[in-house]
């Protein structure tokens, strides 16, 4: 699959997620039991769609997120937590794709 169809898939999946939290909440789950729920496959996504990506457009979006968060995969949502995020907020950024700007270079569509 073209790199840039990968990270549309990807970034469709990431959104759902916030459907999926806000159903979760409706159903009378804690906003923390959700963030920790949805910080967690957004995990798991990501890493499933590593596993699908080119190794050099991979290489990119670890070095970025290295350099961001200190680890390859991101903050998790205590990490959140404690730069003061409430979890309504951990929810809805576990649910928006970050911006890997020039990661996905045309040439590797």
């Amino acid at each position: 699959m073209p790199t840039h169809a990968l990270r549309l898939k990807y970034e469709t999946a990431v959104a759902a997620l916030g459907e999926a939290a806000l159903q979760r909440l409706g159903s009378g789950s804690s906003e923390e039991d959700v963030a920790r729920w949805t910080v967690a496959q957004r995990n798991a996504l990501k890493q499933d769609y590593r596993e699908l990506t080119p190794a050099p457009v991979l290489a990119r979006i670890d070095a970025r997120t290295l350099q961001r968060y200190g680890n390859a995969i991101g903050p998790s949502a205590d990490e959140l937590r404690a730069t003061g995020k409430s979890w309504r907020e951990i929810i809805e950024s576990a649910a928006r794709p970050g911006d890997h700007g020039d990661a996905f270079p045309e040439s590797h569509s």
